[in-house]
């Protein structure tokens, strides 16, 4: 039995076999016995608590998943569901993850690739409320390396979002080669995102992130940032 009762999809009456979604439970079932860094996750899970709100691009749900053995009214977001994006744009939904390529557990509506985004990137009350935490909320960057290169992302953001605002964006990078992060520094300078590195090798990132956490979580009066990974 499935120790995923609220997350896990139920088999339809379908009796022909979807290979896609049998590949998806293979790989994305029972997560939560592989959670290697559980301080990274519990962090998160503080900021959250703090009114952090936070988008990801991972077809998992194992934020969600930790999050929900902690006791938190965790829920797993998707663009397909216009009416609870609105709400959790406007900070309606404390604990809420939004995955902005879809989950695993609804196959159907993961995007896979440029078409998926046709009906997000057409309706401009979810652009328009999603570019305007761009403008108005700080974005931490986890884990978002090629984040220029997710075409979603540039259509809600980098390139759409005008008259870029004093706020600052953070992107949280390893830094192996100095060349390389120098050069990805520069070009994240060019789109107002300043490129920090955790240091040179991935151990050093669940400290780091537990570090800055605590930092945040001193401050008298926190702001609402936004995490996304």
């Amino acid at each position: 039995s499935h120790s995923l009762p609220l997350l896990f999809p139920q088999r339809t009456g379908d009796t022909k076999p979807n290979f896609f979604q049998d590949c998806l439970m293979e790989v994305f079932d029972n997560l939560e016995q592989h959670i290697q860094n559980p301080g990274v996750l519990q962090a998160i899970l503080r900021l959250m608590e703090r009114g952090t709100m936070v988008l990801t691009t991972n077809y998992d749900n194992l934020l969600e998943i930790f999050g929900q053995q902690q006791g938190k009214p965790m829920e797993s977001l998707d663009l397909k569901d216009k009416d609870k994006v609105l709400q959790w744009a406007r900070g309606h939904v404390k604990y809420g993850v939004l995955h902005i390529h879809g989950l695993y557990t609804d196959p159907c509506g993961m995007v896979l690739d440029p078409s998926g985004y046709k009906d997000v990137t057409q309706d401009p009350e979810v652009m328009e409320v999603l570019q305007n935490l761009y403008r108005t909320k700080s974005f931490l960057f986890l884990g978002c390396g090629e984040t220029l290169r997710d075409q979603i992302f540039q259509a809600l953001f980098l390139y759409t979002v005008k008259n870029k605002v004093d706020l600052e964006h953070y992107m949280l990078v390893l830094k192996e080669n100095e060349d390389h992060f120098f050069k990805l520094q520069a070009d994240m300078l060019l789109h107002g995102i300043k490129v920090v590195s955790y240091g040179d090798c991935f151990q050093q990132f669940p400290e780091y992130v537990q570090d800055l956490t605590a930092q945040i979580c001193k401050q008298r009066s926190p702001g609402k940032e936004n995490l996304g990974s």
